[in-house]
């Protein structure tokens, strides 16, 4: 019996570590505000533009976002079957908040880390609308977990959470 509540006690360790490790590069899912009536696929161009109405975030960090954005769009875009075609996705940022790491690990669930924003999918040269969603992403886990994870990380995964989205993968 007592190895049975030593394995449960090593096995609820190993879940929490998982949870915890999880946390910051889970891809949260989109808010349709319209639906997509479009796929970017391999072989189309895609370029994205980033804007916010938060003051928070630097000139370098909107070009290094949509720099993310490109490139993880490119890397999960499926084949297609048609012509190529051009989009262009204008991400505008609702809310930029970098918290603080010491914060979050002293006191969790303060010093969060917040990545909001509407993004609107458009097909090229036309500028023809053929989507648009919301991705919020948010990080607040304390505790030392929290010291490695920075804006970085948490860009990423917004990058990524866009990039799902448009290329329609699950």
């Amino acid at each position: 019996m007592k190895r049975f509540h030593t394995a449960l006690r090593h096995l609820s360790v190993l879940a929490a570590a998982l949870v915890l490790s999880n946390c910051a590069t889970h891809t949260p899912n989109a808010v349709y505000i319209s639906p997509l009536t479009a796929v970017i696929s391999q072989g189309d161009g895609v370029s994205t533009r980033v804007s916010t109405t938060d003051s928070r975030m630097s000139e370098e960090e909107r070009q290094m976002l949509g720099d993310r954005i490109t490139q993880a769009v490119q890397t999960l875009a499926q084949p297609g079957s048609g012509a190529a075609n051009q989009y262009e996705l204008e991400v505008n940022i609702t809310r930029y908040t970098k918290g603080s790491g010491f914060v979050r690990t002293a006191m969790p669930g303060m010093g969060q880390m917040h990545l909001d924003g509407v993004v609107t999918v458009y097909q090229m040269p036309k500028r023809v609308p053929v989507g648009q969603f919301m991705i919020n992403k948010a990080f607040a886990i304390g505790g030392l977990y929290s010291l490695a994870v920075n804006m970085n990380t948490i860009a990423n995964t917004y990058a990524q959470a866009v990039a799902k989205t448009v290329c329609q993968v699950r």
